[in-house]
């Protein structure tokens, strides 16, 4: 982490319902980039999704297609971070979808 460039971005999307990698390891993370004073950090937690970013329960993985509001998260905070926010195309690719649950910086 001491080695990351301050100029460097960095985006944490995370799924509660994840029997793999437990939502709870994304926090140290997060609070080790706050602990190096890194400027830009974001993590985004989504309740009720698993491993796939896809509806699931805690002990079942569900398999299908990316939620729509995790891609509309992620390129939300690709084109904050690209400089790339004013292309005539940037709302067509994405439909915003609120996120239930998001953490910032």
């Amino acid at each position: 982490m001491d080695n990351v460039p301050k100029s460097t971005g960095i985006l944490i999307l995370h799924v509660e319902n994840n029997s793999l990698t437990p939502v709870q390891e994304a926090f140290p993370f997060k609070q080790r980039l706050a602990d190096v004073n890194h400027p830009d950090h974001t993590l985004i937690t989504y309740p009720n999704l698993g491993h796939a970013f896809y509806p699931s329960s805690q002990w079942a993985t569900g398999i299908g297609l990316i939620q729509q509001y995790v891609l509309a998260d992620h390129y939300a905070w690709l084109a904050a971070h690209s400089g790339f926010t004013n292309h005539p195309t940037a709302a067509a690719h994405v439909t915003p979808m609120p996120t239930s649950n998001s953490t910032a910086k």
